[in-house]
């Protein structure tokens, strides 16, 4: 039930964003979720997209650095304590939040999405949906 994110490194420079995007669009892939961080030399894209498989090759094609990370996508309704249910409910679970976003998400039911990064995704999921929420697997 982990998604798998991809984070690429573009140069921390004007019009490299939308070069990507650009790339992206014309081989069609639908971005499902995008967070950018920046350091001083690189920007850091964090992505969720429809087709993980092609988008990578798409990326190794131009030889973007690039990394892969497991992550954990929670249904929410668009109440905030939501958030803090999640938080509370794995720290008593001794799971740790390493990071998280969140987005609206449009297609099916579902109305917010949050992200997870957990130090131990395998048991971050268990203990969720013990606990009554709902793990999203794919976005296909």
């Amino acid at each position: 039930m982990q998604l798998k994110q991809i984070s690429v490194f573009l140069p921390n420079k004007p019009g490299q964003l939308a070069n990507f995007f650009e790339y992206l669009m014309d081989n069609k892939i639908y971005i499902r979720s995008v967070t950018v961080a920046e350091t001083e030399d690189y920007g850091l894209i964090l992505l969720l997209v429809d087709q993980f498989d092609k988008c990578i090759n798409l990326i190794e094609e131009r030889e973007y650095l690039y990394s892969v990370t497991e992550v954990v996508a929670v249904e929410m309704t668009d109440n905030i304590t939501q958030l803090y249910e999640i938080a509370k409910t794995l720290g008593a679970n001794n799971v740790n939040i390493e990071y998280l976003y969140t987005f609206a998400e449009k297609s099916s039911n579902v109305n917010t999405v949050a992200v997870l990064r957990l130090d131990d995704n395998e048991n971050g999921i268990k203990v969720l949906i013990q606990n009554g929420f709902k793990v999203i697997e794919s976005f296909n």
